[in-house]
């Protein structure tokens, strides 16, 4: 598994196209406090060439920006160490134990198809748990789309830190546990087959809403229709999604009571709709602005 997809979930990483990112309307917020300033960049954790340059106003900001924050700092070496930990031990079954012993068999038999069209064999994921095998489903599945997370927004900014401070909204074992502890593999599954089936249908007005910066479009299309469609998903939303909002935006909340100018980076999906941080800090009485 491609450690960078741990920072972010399925449909917002995964847009195969071309965008000419200078000229997008990337979903950029900014709000400010008597003592700080914070900017709010939506990413795309796996990206291509085709993303850059960036936005001259994206770009202006972080060079503003005393610090940058991320949702993990993927790069530092307490992160390195414990995924080697969480894959050595925690990610895989033991014994005669196997992905199909926690699956229903209708979800095995999707599984099994799935993975023949992308190509992978069985036995490369059979002894993986679920959500760990949804997470490396989702990166090969970016990949193929020939989209890298090396090229992905937030390692972007990553890349030119400096002698800038750096911090992180969630630690390396807080997004490693909210994978492996999801209770429901079925739905789990049931969801990354949506998302797949979506994504080939979908893939247009997706391109579209990103490059419009059409939260609207956006949210509809990575929430409200798959809530339509199945209504158990929101009980893994609010943990993959609403729950981790809420804690994001306590750390905001603090960020904005410092003194300086904060650069913060965020998966898409994370800021937009009714429970996204944009919203949940304006009902916190917060003035944002988009840029």
């Amino acid at each position: 598994m491609n450690k960078k997809f741990i920072a972010g979930f399925i449909l917002y990483a995964i847009f195969s196209f071309q965008l000419i990112a200078s000229e997008d309307r990337a979903m950029f917020w900014r709000v400010d406090s008597a003592q700080a300033t914070v900017y709010l960049l939506g990413s795309i954790h796996f990206a291509d060439a085709g993303f850059y340059p960036l936005r001259a106003e994206i770009e202006q900001a972080f060079a503003a920006s005393e610090t940058l924050v991320v949702e993990v700092d993927m790069d530092s070496p307490e992160s390195s160490a414990r995924m080697q930990y969480f894959m050595q031990k925690e990610a895989l079954y033991t014994g005669e134990e196997t992905l199909r012993d926690n699956l229903s068999e209708t979800t095995y038999h999707e599984l099994r198809a799935y993975l023949k069209t992308l190509g992978i064999p069985l036995a490369l994921v059979e002894k993986q748990k679920p959500g760990v095998v949804v997470l490396t489903l989702a990166a090969i599945q970016a990949e193929q789309a020939g989209l890298r997370p090396e090229l992905g927004i937030d390692q972007h900014f990553l890349n030119k830190v400096e002698d800038k401070k750096l911090l992180a909204l969630e630690t390396m074992d807080e997004q490693l546990k909210l994978f492996l502890n999801i209770e429901d593999a079925d739905l789990l599954f049931q969801d990354l087959f949506y998302s797949q089936e979506m994504l080939e249908s979908e893939r247009n007005n997706l391109i579209i809403a990103w490059k419009q910066g059409d939260e609207k479009s956006m949210h509809k299309l990575l929430f409200e229709d798959v809530l339509n469609e199945n209504a158990a998903i929101i009980a893994l939303y609010e943990k993959l999604y609403f729950q981790r909002n809420i804690k994001m935006v306590a750390s905001i909340k603090n960020y904005l009571k410092q003194e300086g100018d904060y650069f913060v980076i965020v998966g898409a999906g994370h800021l937009i709709g009714d429970k996204g941080i944009v919203q949940l800090l304006h009902n916190a009485g917060y003035q944002l602005v988009r840029l």
